[in-house]
């Protein structure tokens, strides 16, 4: 055969694979050298030989002439991979959750968690709970997806804030109106910033924002309980509820004193107080004796029973 007639014969072989490849969808191959023919390359007859068949399979395209093959590879395609995201509280024992997003059809996940860019051991699930390990650490999640025929892609979210720590508070008190409660706020993380809003029956108190609280009467029969929100620059902000102290009761009425000391220049007693008392004498007089208006006390008691138990006897008119 010619040598003309050979490069018609490679030619025509390498259409038929170029259309081969066109119809299972590969990508013709891209020239990465150019070989120079020397004449007397050109010059050898070439043995003649049958051309094969082209043979194509899923992903490649192949042909033989004259000694040569030729072998065409499908290019991947590329996943639909989205940037994951995080969702949760960046804090110690508060669980973590990717969200991976909608990725192409069919795609498996792999899930890679780190702390500060270091990969966490064992955080290989869709979800992640920080430990005090991880205190004052930054979180990330890396998603990597893989389909057959596709390009494998990974994917980082954006890091959480620095993980924090915090307490449930306590209140401390009794849960009697008049009477002063306090909070305790627990373990947070070091040189965390608090700030407190008291509530009853779980609506806050107007005013009612700092450390101690003392109870008003219109808040008998509610039960109490503290709000405290700590925040610290770089950190989650934490956000933590005590629980509720038991029913507010009223407090029990102050009893009245049974005697007065009498201060006034006034020689009457105050309202409340009718028996005038004579220190000096030890003798108590009332309204409808004879000395009464006479006499200027210095005790005054409400009932002649309280002067009889302080130690005063009746006057005799």
């Amino acid at each position: 055969m010619g040598t003309s007639q050979h490069w018609r014969r490679l030619a025509t072989v390498l259409t038929t694979t170029l259309l081969a490849a066109s119809l299972i969808g590969a990508a013709p191959p891209q020239p990465t050298t150019t070989a120079q023919l020397s004449p007397s390359v050109l010059s050898h007859p070439v043995p003649s030989q049958s051309a094969p068949t082209p043979v194509a399979q899923a992903g490649t395209a192949s042909a033989s002439v004259t000694g040569m093959t030729v072998t065409i590879s499908a290019a991947k395609k590329t996943l639909r991979a989205p940037t994951p995201k995080i969702s949760g509280t960046a804090a110690v024992g508060s669980k973590l959750t990717a969200k991976p997003g909608t990725w192409t059809s069919g795609t498996s996940r792999s899930y890679r968690w780190y702390a500060n860019g270091k990969a966490i051991s064992g955080g290989t699930k869709s979800s992640f709970t920080p430990s005090t390990a991880h205190l004052g650490k930054r979180i990330t999640v890396k998603v990597t997806g893989k389909k057959s025929g596709y390009t494998t892609v990974s994917r980082t979210s954006a890091p959480t804030l620095k993980v924090a720590r915090s307490s449930t508070p306590k209140v401390s008190g009794t849960a009697v109106t008049g009477k002063t409660l306090s909070a305790s706020v627990g373990s947070w993380t070091p040189s965390t910033s608090f700030s407190y809003q008291w509530r009853a029956n779980g609506t806050s108190i107007k005013g009612a924002t700092s450390k101690s609280y003392k109870i008003s009467s219109s808040h008998a029969g509610k039960k109490i309980s503290v709000r405290v929100t700590g925040k610290k620059s770089g950190h989650t902000t934490l956000v933590r509820t005590s629980a509720q102290t038991s029913t507010v009761k009223k407090a029990a009425p102050a009893k009245k004193p049974t005697s007065v000391q009498h201060t006034s220049s006034s020689w009457n007693c105050p309202k409340g107080y009718p028996i005038k008392g004579n220190a000096s004498s030890r003798i108590y007089h009332v309204p409808s004796g004879s000395y009464y208006k006479r006499t200027n006390p210095e005790r005054c008691f409400s009932t002649t029973a309280a002067a009889k138990a302080a130690g005063y006897r009746a006057s005799k008119r």
